[in-house]
């Protein structure tokens, strides 16, 4: 038995071990899972070929990883020559002891791992596949990886990512559901980050109405290094994201940026964890959501300084917009802090659309329909407008505000 599978028979024990996370768990209180619990015992259906030219982000100029139903499509993918990207489940079928050795790290889990629920090591147990991206010293990408997922079935994957010094890349992971078929996707990333490494991050999730997404990002930084992650919530029925970040050298920085458009029955969670370990290190957090229908948001995000993390600088903020009595919000920004040298904020708002705006628009002729959108659409474009790639952005606006009554007002803008 080679140590890749020793490895993921000890993730097995662990989940079950752990189980599911309940709502008498914390971090799971406005979060319940029991109703996808059965989609766990569902076999996979076989692989089956779907042409993925109509999914892809048009006018993207981006290399290609194609995954469908959790396995790579190598036809349809497109990989640079100048980085390592590996399928993870051709690597684990055909690799030495040494390499047996280092490609088990990716499939370790720990049940004291921040965050921690049994659903972490239940990827780590059965990931049927996944991309392994790796990235010399020095080297940039000189165009983004596209890593596109399609599904109309179960899937589990575990992609592994390391930048070494001073490289430099851009990643965007694309979640997209085929049809109303009621499935679940269960996704890790892990992410190193060497000295002077900086990676921009992009997850959008668009989904269908009946699938669920299970979601964990996992980051190390070391000495100097820059990650920034804009994650987008779109689709789904339930959709839960835990991100953690551990800024472990000195000099390390990371921007955590989110937006939530939702409506329907719609459930989303994302609980984020940025631990401050070493001197002069620096975080970001600014997550908004738009609430329509019944639709229901949660949001944690929890920033622990811990002893010696001298001139720490954090800051988070988490707005919330309610365009329906009916919508929910639960909101809980924490600060943990073991030393006085720091410097750090944080800050929750829930309301509706300011009247005062509203009444300004409309004495200057503009419809109450058009002013809701307008105001809509600057509250969540106070997020999108952080994001680097101009083409991702414009896409997820169009999409995010399709949702949106009276949509068809802000075309003109959008174009």
């Amino acid at each position: 038995m080679n140590q890749v599978t020793q490895t993921r028979k000890n993730a097995l024990s662990l989940f079950e071990q752990t189980g599911l996370p309940t709502t008498s768990n914390e971090h799971w209180k406005y979060t319940d899972i029991s109703r996808i619990e059965p989609l766990l015992a569902e076999s996979v259906e076989e692989h089956v070929s779907i042409d993925a030219s109509a999914y892809v982000i048009n006018d993207l100029d981006a290399y290609r990883l194609i995954f469908v139903n959790g396995i790579l499509d190598e036809e349809q993918s497109e990989l640079p020559q100048s980085i390592s990207v590996l399928s993870l489940a051709a690597l684990a079928h055909s690799v030495s002891d040494e390499e047996s050795e280092q490609l088990a790290k990716l499939f370790e889990v720990s049940g004291d791992e921040p965050l921690f629920n049994g659903l972490t090591a239940l990827n780590a147990a059965t990931a049927s596949d996944g991309a392994t991206v790796c990235l010399a010293d020095n080297a940039v990408l000189d165009k983004p990886l596209y890593i596109l997922h399609l599904s109309n079935q179960n899937n589990v994957i575990r992609h592994g990512v390391m930048l070494g010094n001073n490289a430099q890349a851009e990643i965007i992971e694309h979640f997209v559901g085929l049809d109303d078929a009621r499935v679940l996707s269960n996704i890790s990333t892990n992410v190193i980050l060497k000295d002077s490494a900086n990676l921009a991050h992009y997850r959008l999730q668009q989904e269908g109405l009946k699938q669920s997404h299970i979601a964990r990002v996992e980051v190390k930084q070391m000495r100097d290094s820059s990650y920034t992650l804009h994650a987008v919530e779109l689709g789904g029925l339930l959709s839960r994201a835990d991100i953690v970040v551990n800024l472990s050298e000195i000099g390390a920085h990371c921007d955590l940026n989110g937006l939530f458009v939702l409506d329907g029955r719609q459930h989303v969670d994302h609980h984020t964890r940025i631990d401050h370990k070493a001197p002069h290190c620096s975080s970001r957090e600014n997550y908004r959501t738009v609430l329509d229908g019944r639709s229901h948001g949660v949001f944690n995000g929890k920033v622990v300084v811990y002893e010696g993390a001298v001139k720490t600088d954090s800051a988070q903020s988490n707005g919330n917009l309610l365009l329906s009595k009916h919508a929910e919000i639960d909101t809980k920004p924490e600060l943990e802090i073991y030393n006085d040298d720091v410097k750090c904020a944080h800050g929750a708002t829930v309301g509706q659309l300011d009247d005062k705006q509203l009444f300004y628009l409309r004495s200057r002729g503009v419809s109450a329909e058009t002013a809701q959108e307008l105001l809509t659409f600057a509250f969540a474009d106070e997020v999108l407008t952080s994001m680097g790639n101009n083409t991702i952005r414009r896409f997820i606006e169009k999409a995010a505000f399709a949702k949106l009554p009276h949509s068809d007002d802000l075309k003109e803008l959008l174009d």
